[in-house]
């Protein structure tokens, strides 16, 4: 089983958090826990940590929708 949470790294106080790959995608708002900063996932974003949290939530999902894929063809059943 794949954990399919991601680590974010807020840009303004460094706290390190966790979130659900399948929630972050573009246009996402989480707040920081520790400083309370909105932080919008964007793909344009200049900021590192945006980016780098996108990216890691795309690979997770790929990586869970990949398993699904292959769990269903060992599984299927032929008549």
């Amino acid at each position: 089983m794949i954990d399919d949470k991601i680590k974010i790294k807020c840009s303004k106080c460094s706290t390190l958090f966790g979130e659900r790959a399948q929630r972050v995608r573009n246009g996402f708002q989480k707040q920081c826990p520790n400083c309370f900063k909105l932080i919008t996932f964007d793909t344009s974003s200049e900021d590192a940590n945006i980016r780098r949290a996108l990216k890691s939530a795309r690979e997770v999902r790929q990586a869970v929708a990949d398993l699904a894929h292959a769990a269903g063809k060992d599984g299927a059943v032929t008549s």
